[in-house]
């Protein structure tokens, strides 16, 4: 199922379209730059940028906004903050953060696409502390945290995992250091 998003486009994005994938191969949203009079970003110096709109995630769900790459690659323009992170609870218009990291002055243009953002799955979790003589060796050498999947129901949230009797088994070992 495809998650439907509140949209509210903004005064300054009122004759854009709506943010739209490239294709059906990607998963980023094209966000454009929608100021009234071009701007110029000299070297070194950082805009906030509006998109024009502001959204309405659910819960459960974050946006992430990222650098466009033709114009970091072409133009040293990046989102400064990547991945600026787009909470639930933002319900106000949505602005990027972009900073010229080239040596020369770069005119943004309205319409230009400026990022992308992807629309994420994103959970608060809870923690339980766990006590294991081996966490202590955790700073000194390699070691990867493992969840056995067999327990887990992938339908269920975070807050379902801490309120059943069935829980993923957790366990930490001590990676590898040879070659096998």
């Amino acid at each position: 199922m495809v998650p439907q998003i509140h949209i509210v486009r903004t005064a300054d994005g009122v004759d854009f379209p709506l943010p739209s994938y490239s294709s059906k191969h990607h998963f980023a949203l094209n966000l454009m730059a929608a100021i009234g009079n071009p701007i110029k970003i000299n070297p070194g110096e950082r805009i906030h940028v509006p998109i024009g709109f502001a959204i309405a995630l659910p819960d459960g769900l974050c946006g992430q906004i990222v650098s466009n790459a033709d114009l970091a690659l072409h133009h040293g323009i990046i989102v400064l903050d990547a991945p600026q992170i787009i909470h639930p609870a933002l319900r106000t218009p949505i602005f990027v953060l972009l900073q010229n990291e080239s040596s020369k002055q770069f005119v943004l243009k309205r319409g230009a696409f400026i990022a992308q953002m992807l629309i994420v799955q994103a959970y608060q979790v809870a923690w339980k502390e766990i006590e294991d003589k081996t966490i202590s060796d955790m700073q000194t050498t390699s070691q990867d945290i493992f969840v056995d999947e067999q327990d887990t129901n992938p339908s269920s949230s975070p807050a379902a995992l801490t309120s059943t009797s069935k829980r993923p088994k957790v366990s930490i070992r001590q990676r590898s250091t040879h070659e096998d």
